[in-house]
C-alpha cells in the first residue's frame, strides 16, 4: 500500500504519467514501453474502492465503471438503445418471443489464454446470474430460463414466455461473461477472481491499491483489431465530493462520470471550454428514500404518506441536483413517459403539504417530537447529503427528527440489506434501459441480502404478478396498463418514495477522443484514444 495520501497519489501519478509511463514503476519490458507510450494512459475519477468487481453480483456503480473495461456482455446498447454485437456476432429472435438463438465471435480468449466458448455463457447464465444478480436474478427465475449449448460457438436460451427487454439485457452489466474454469466447484464469494477479474474485454486486470487507485492495462490480444488504443486506464479514487471537479478541470483526471459529480459544481463544468460533457437524460434513472416497512414507525403507510407529504421534492431538484433533475412523479418516474399514471402521480396524491403531513402523523398516532428516524446514506456521494440535510430541515418541521448517519458504501450496505437496520435510506436505480430489467428490484418481493435489492421488507402477490405480467407481455400497450395498475398501489403504499428522476452530465477532458459511444458512458473503452 502507498504511503501517500489518495490526493498525492493523483497528483505523483499523473506527473509520472507525463514524464513517460516507465516513471510508473510499471515493470514493463522496453518493447512494452514504447508501445505504451505511444498509446497513453486515462486517468479516470471514482469515489470508492468497488466492494467487488464482479459483475455477476452487483449492481455497484464504482464496480461498473471498472469492470466494464475487462469484462464483456454478449451485446452493448448504442446511444438509441439498438443492441451492438460484442461477444455474439448475430442472433435470432423466434416469432413467439422465446427462444434467442446467439452466435459467439469465434478466436476470443480469456484473458489467462483460455479459449471463451458458450459453455461459459451457459454456466454464466444458469450458475451465476439466475442466483446472485440484483437485476437479473428474479428476472430469469421468472423466465424459467433455460440455455442450450448445441457447439462451441451456439447458445440457445428458451424462455418460458416473451420478455421484450430480454436482448437488452445481454449487456456487460446485467450479463457479464465469466470464465467457467475460473469459478465452477468454487465458493463464489471468496472467489479471488472477484478482486482480480479474468475477462475477455479490451483491457485486463493489473493492480488495485486499496483507498489509492486501481490499474487496468491493454489487451494485446482482443479481439477487435487494433483496438484498444489506449495502453492503460488508472481509476484514481478519490473519497471527498468537493477534491473530484477541481482534479478533471486541472487536468489531474481525464473523466468524471455524473455518479461522482457533485451538482453543485456542474454549471461550472458546462462552461470549461477544454472539457466535452454529455449532458441530458442517458438512461432513465430514479433517485429514491427507501423505507423500512418493518421497523415500529415506518410500518404504517399512513407515516410513509405523511413523509411524501413534507419532503419538498422540487427543493431538492433546485438545491442539490442544480435544475438537472425533475421532482419524483410516482412509483417508476417519468423517465419511461408510456407508463406514467398521472392520475394517481405524486404530484396530485403528494403536493407538499406539512400540515397534512402532521395531521396524518397524529392519524398514526405520533405525537410531535417523540420520534427519532434513522437515515443512513453513502457519504461518498455529495448529492446524497445534501439530501439528507434538506429532507432532516423538511421532516423537523413536522416533529420528526432524522439522525443522519453518513457512512462508507461497504459499511452502508451491510447495514441497509444485510442487517436491515435502518427507519429510511436514500439510493438511487438505473433503469439499464427497461423499466423491467432496473426498477421491478425496488418493489418485487425479496428475501435475500443482497445489495442494490428491495430492502423495505414490503411484499405484496398482487404487485409481485403485475410486475411479472408487465415484465413479460410482448405488446407495450399492454404493459403501460400494467404499469399505470401498479402505480395505483404503489402509489399508495409508498414502499419506497421516487424523489427526482436525474438528468445527466458525464465529462471528459478533450485530450480524449471516442468517449461515450455507449448510452452508458462506462461502456466500449476500446475505442477511446488520447490526443494530448
Amino acid at each position: 500500500m502507498s504511503q501517500n495520501t489518495p490526493e498525492q497519489t493523483l497528483i505523483n501519478r499523473r506527473r509520472m504519467a507525463q514524464m513517460g509511463l516507465g516513471a510508473l514503476g510499471l515493470g514493463l519490458a522496453p518493447w512494452q514501453l514504447a508501445h505504451a507510450q505511444a498509446k497513453g494512459t486515462a486517468v479516470l475519477g471514482i469515489d470508492t474502492d468497488p466492494p467487488t468487481l464482479n459483475l455477476a453480483t452487483t449492481t455497484d456503480f464504482t464496480a461498473g465503471d471498472v469492470s466494464a473495461k475487462i469484462l464483456e456482455g454478449l451485446v452493448w446498447l448504442d446511444k438509441d438503445y439498438n443492441p451492438k454485437p460484442a461477444l455474439a456476432t448475430a442472433w435470432n429472435i423466434s416469432a413467439d418471443g422465446r427462444t434467442y438463438r446467439f452466435t459467439l465471435r469465434a478466436g476470443v480468449k480469456w484473458h489467462d489464454g483460455r479459449d471463451f466458448t458458450s459453455a461459459d455463457v451457459r454456466f454464466t447464465l444458469v450458475e451465476m446470474l439466475s442466483k446472485l444478480h440484483p437485476r437479473a436474478s428474479a428476472v430469469f427465475r421468472n423466465l424459467g430460463l433455460e440455455v442450450e449449448t448445441p457447439d462451441a460457438n451456439t447458445v440457445v436460451m428458451k424462455l418460458q414466455k416473451p420478455y421484450p427487454p430480454f436482448l437488452s439485457q445481454m449487456t456487460v452489466f446485467d450479463a457479464p461473461m465469466l470464465p467457467r474454469h475460473v469459478y465452477e466447484g468454487t465458493p463464489v464469494a471468496t472467489n479471488p477472481a472477484n478482486q482480480r477479474p479474468v475477462g475477455t474485454g479490451p483491457f485486463k486486470f493489473a493492480e488495485w491499491k486499496r483507498g489509492a487507485s486501481i490499474r487496468l492495462v491493454r489487451n494485446a490480444s482482443y479481439w477487435d483489431g487494433d483496438k484498444p488504443y489506449l495502453e492503460q486506464i488508472i481509476f484514481q479514487i478519490i473519497p471527498q465530493p468537493a477534491n473530484r471537479v477541481p482534479a478533471l478541470e486541472s487536468g489531474e483526471i481525464d473523466t468524471l462520470m455524473d455518479f461522482y459529480t457533485p451538482k453543485a459544481e456542474t454549471p461550472r463544468l458546462l462552461k470549461d471550454k477544454n472539457l466535452a460533457p454529455r449532458q441530458g437524460v442517458n438512461i432513465p434513472a430514479i433517485w429514491f428514500m427507501m423505507f423500512n416497512t418493518k421497523s415500529a414507525i415506518m410500518q404504517k403507510k399512513e407515516v410513509r404518506q405523511a413523509l411524501a407529504l413534507a419532503i419538498d421534492r422540487k427543493r431538492l431538484v433546485t438545491q442539490v441536483m442544480q435544475g438537472l433533475a425533475r421532482p419524483g412523479a410516482g412509483a417508476f418516474g417519468d423517465g419511461f413517459k408510456w407508463l406514467l399514471n398521472e392520475e394517481v402521480g405524486y404530484a396530485k396524491k403528494y403536493p407538499l403539504d406539512p400540515a397534512r403531513a402532521r395531521a396524518l402523523l397524529a392519524k398514526a398516532g405520533i405525537k410531535p417530537n417523540t420520534i427519532t428516524l434513522r437515515m443512513p446514506f453513502d457519504v461518498g456521494r455529495a448529492q446524497m447529503r445534501a439530501q439528507s440535510q434538506i429532507i432532516q430541515d423538511n421532516l423537523r418541521q413536522i416533529g420528526l427528527e432524522v439522525k443522519l448517519e453518513p457512512l462508507e458504501r461497504s459499511v452502508l450496505l451491510d447495514r441497509v440489506f444485510t442487517k436491515r437496520d435502518f427507519d429510511m435510506t436514500l439510493g438511487s436505480f438505473y433503469s439499464a434501459g427497461d423499466p423491467a430489467i432496473g426498477y421491478t428490484r425496488l418493489y418485487v418481493t425479496n428475501t435475500t441480502t443482497a445489495a442494490n435489492t428491495n430492502a423495505s421488507g414490503y411484499s405484496n402477490p398482487k404487485v409481485d404478478d403485475l410486475l411479472q405480467q408487465a415484465a413479460t407481455n410482448p405488446d407495450r400497450a399492454a404493459r403501460a396498463r400494467l404499469y399505470k395498475e401498479l402505480q395505483v398501489i404503489l402509489n399508495e403504499d409508498l414502499p419506497s418514495l421516487v424523489l427526482f428522476d436525474e438528468e445527466t452530465v458525464d465529462t471528459a477532458s478533450k485530450k480524449l477522443q471516442g468517449v461515450f459511444p455507449a448510452l452508458d458512458g462506462r461502456d466500449q473503452w476500446s475505442g477511446v484514444r488520447r490526443v494530448g
